[in-house]
């Protein structure tokens, strides 16, 4: 079987053959090494972006509207006025002192709903006064949790961030009528909150100095606190992010920073420093000296602020109005995501690598905090069909004022139609629920990127894909997909899995034959003949022995000879001695 495939391949590619052969010959006689043109990537092109200066929505961030959960009837408006987000109060103030009622839940239920077909995510609070009167007994407040859990489970994808609530007048956390304003009760409350709550999704507590008792047993410490070292790990500390429904109204924030030895600076340092990897927002509830816009800019960038409630205080954000400072505000709440440049090349082939890379700036005050992913998008534009392929980075990282770059290699699957292709990433949201959703997901602050039928952010509409396309095959897998260690990818043709295609992968398919590999292997050989993994330019490869390359000439001589017709016309060679 081995010698009629050696004549039907050296038969059919006979000038392909005598000249590689005529080669190894002619390096044999004079012992040289065989130099061949190593596998050259195609080079990038660099793309420069416009920023866009649109206030547009997006999920997960910015202004937020305030609703009753429960009575959802102006969740179709949300996102004509500008908004994506509500807080969405879950008033229990007939239930003090017994379970909640199932017509109760089903409303609760009716109104996560009514966010889902509305494009929108909600803030919820479970509060037992709207006047700051009376709260609920523990023992109530821990049976509604309970209660509650199985709807937050079923409806995490829809909730953006949770404020402890239940404790107090308006669930704040201060005057309980119950006598729940002590760090032992608030404790098992907030433990309550985030045992029920699904693991990666995160609650905003209403005081700095709350967080530090619960987690560090005293006001004064911050030993134990957020970093990028811990951030996301789903603990019950980083799990806790800030309220300050306050915000801007005096030095303390009417009790928001009340520590002693602690400046308002302090503060900020401390939930700013947190913030990057968890929640922040809350509202105003009084003109200030500290609730002009400049300085409103200025601590919302320091405490990396999310959201702001755009319902209180009204005269406040008139003031950002008067001021001229509502629309930065407004644009810079949360993320906003804007792509300087990105490096892709004009073509590249099936069973080849992709290589993008880009570099994308947060100018928004705050980050995402929920999980997301960041995918790579192609989409045959002939066909309008869309592939992808998440990359091994978290968004989440991407903190308010940095610049971030990232560098990815994609694998192009073998059976991959030849054709103009458009590039893009997409960053939907995470829960299945909603992904295909592209209300759901992320725009980027760019001039004529964003396309708004897929939620794409384009990078390139003209990426041909075809065989002639310079660079090497691999031996990818069946879907396009990110390689994470693109020198572990094997070369089409590289049988022995030594890092190069040579003669030497010649002799491995012959053993192979018919059990590893097939007669059309051949062709992967030949394409990719010279190449080494991860070399660019004129590279020297291992060949075989001389013995090996004289047997190697002399067998496919000999098997071929006889069929063919007329005189050999292969490279001559004479050895000198």
């Amino acid at each position: 079987m081995f010698f009629m495939a050696v004549r039907m391949f050296a038969l059919d590619h006979w000038f392909f053959v005598t000249r590689i052969l005529g080669v190894c010959a002619f390096a044999v006689c004079f012992r040289i090494p065989i130099d061949v043109k190593g596998a050259e990537e195609p080079s990038l092109q660099t793309i420069t972006f416009q920023p866009s200066s649109a206030d547009f929505l997006n999920p997960e961030r910015g202004f937020l509207r305030f609703t009753d959960l429960t009575n959802p009837w102006s969740y179709g408006n949300i996102r004509s006025q500008g908004q994506s987000l509500v807080y969405g109060r879950i008033l229990a103030n007939n239930f003090r002192n017994g379970p909640f009622s199932q017509s109760f839940l089903n409303s609760i239920q009716a109104g996560f709903d009514a966010a889902r077909a509305n494009g929108i995510k909600v803030k919820p609070r479970v509060q037992y006064n709207d006047d700051g009167g009376a709260d609920a007994p523990k023992s109530v407040i821990l049976g509604h949790i309970q209660q509650l859990k199985p709807l937050w489970e079923a409806n995490k994808d829809v909730i953006f961030t949770m404020d402890a609530g239940f404790i107090g007048g308006w669930g704040e956390w201060h005057s309980s009528t119950n006598g729940l304003d002590n760090n032992a009760d608030r404790t098992e409350i907030l433990t309550a909150i985030l045992d029920a709550l699904p693991s990666d999704r995160m609650v905003g507590i209403r005081t700095p100095h709350f967080k530090r008792e619960i987690f560090n047993g005293s006001r004064f410490s911050d030993a134990l606190k957020i970093t990028a070292a811990n951030a996301f790990d789903e603990s019950n500390l980083t799990r806790v992010g800030h309220l300050n429904d306050c915000f801007l109204a005096s030095a303390s924030d009417f009790g928001t920073y009340v520590t002693p030895g602690w400046s308002r600076q302090d503060e900020l340092d401390y939930i700013g420093g947190e913030s990057r990897f968890a929640p922040q927002g809350g509202e105003t509830c009084a003109q200030s000296s500290f609730s002009n816009g400049p300085n409103a800019i200025s601590e919302m960038e320091q405490l990396h602020t999310d959201y702001m409630n755009l319902d209180y205080h009204p005269d406040v954000i008139q003031g950002w109005v008067n001021d001229g400072s509502f629309d930065e505000i407004s644009k810079r709440l949360g993320y906003r995501y804007e792509l300087q440049t990105a490096g892709l090349p004009d073509e590249v082939k099936p069973s080849g690598l992709l290589e993008v890379e880009f570099t994308i700036d947060n100018v928004g005050f705050g980050e995402l905090f929920n999980p997301r992913d960041v995918e790579i998008t192609l989409k045959n534009n002939d066909t309008g069909e869309i592939t992808t392929a998440p990359l091994q980075i978290d968004p989440r990282f991407w903190s308010g004022g940095t610049s971030n770059n990232v560098q990815a290699v994609l694998s192009i699957p073998k059976d991959q139609a030849e054709g103009n292709y458009t590039v893009g990433i997409k960053m939907p949201d995470k829960d299945d629920s909603l992904s295909d959703d592209v209300r759901y997901a992320v725009r980027f602050a760019n001039n004529g990127v964003w396309d708004a039928s897929t939620g794409i952010n384009v990078l390139k509409t003209d990426l041909q894909i075809t065989q002639s396309a310079t660079g090497a095959s691999y031996q990818v897998g069946e879907g396009f997909e990110e390689v994470l260690v693109p020198s572990t990818l094997l070369l089409s043709g590289d049988f022995d899995a030594d890092g190069d295609v040579d003669g030497a992968d010649f002799f491995e398919w012959q053993r192979g034959l018919g059990t590893l590999f097939q007669a059309s292997d051949l062709a992967d050989w030949k394409a990719n003949f010279g190449a080494v993994s991860g070399s660019a330019g004129v590279e020297t490869v291992p060949e075989p022995s001389s013995s090996v390359l004289v047997s190697l000439f002399v067998l496919v001589l000999r098997h071929v000879r006889p069929f063919m017709r007329g005189p050999l016309r292969s490279p001559s060679v004479k050895c000198e001695s």
